[in-house]
């Protein structure tokens, strides 16, 4: 299924808002890819993210996943026109093979998604728990598990 132009705007428009806001996602050149509401891919180059090996380096792997969910989460609270404050509270990851290229993560909203949401606007606060998945190749190379905290604003 090909992107559409708005989920082409969106991916750019996040790209942006990551570059500006967590420095760290522009010097390792992570971008949004165009995806459907719901679920976020964010990529990365391998030059920027190396280590010694010439594979990728674990924690840029660990960082392109926890900035995925958080990037997930981050737009599907806007879409909702909700303002929260967004934290990492956990993360948990395997290491399933090295990268050597551009690597790719993956997250999708859960299916608790509108429970969170209702915790959240009934106390302010709410947790979510999400499953990430990163790629190299098209080859799984880490799997992970972040709680993220929201904490509206009011």
């Amino acid at each position: 299924m090909a992107a559409s132009t708005d989920d082409i705007t969106r991916a750019e428009t996040l790209t942006r808002y990551l570059h500006e806001n967590i420095p760290l996602t522009q010097f390792m050149a992570i971008r949004a890819l165009p995806s459907v509401p719901g679920q976020l891919r964010l990529s990365a180059p391998h030059a920027p993210n190396r280590n010694p090996h010439n594979t990728v380096f674990g924690g840029s792997l660990a960082t392109l996943a926890i900035a995925t969910g958080w990037t997930l989460l981050f737009d599907a609270l806007q879409r909702e026109g909700l303002k929260a404050a967004l934290v990492i509270q956990h993360f948990a990851c395997d290491y399933r093979a090295p990268a050597a290229a551009e690597f790719v993560a993956a997250a999708r909203l859960p299916e608790d998604w509108p429970a969170f949401l209702d915790t959240l606007r009934n106390r302010g606060r709410a947790r979510l728990n999400l499953p990430i998945q990163l790629s190299c190749t098209d080859q799984p190379v880490l799997t992970a598990h972040a709680r993220y905290v929201a904490i509206l604003e009011r």
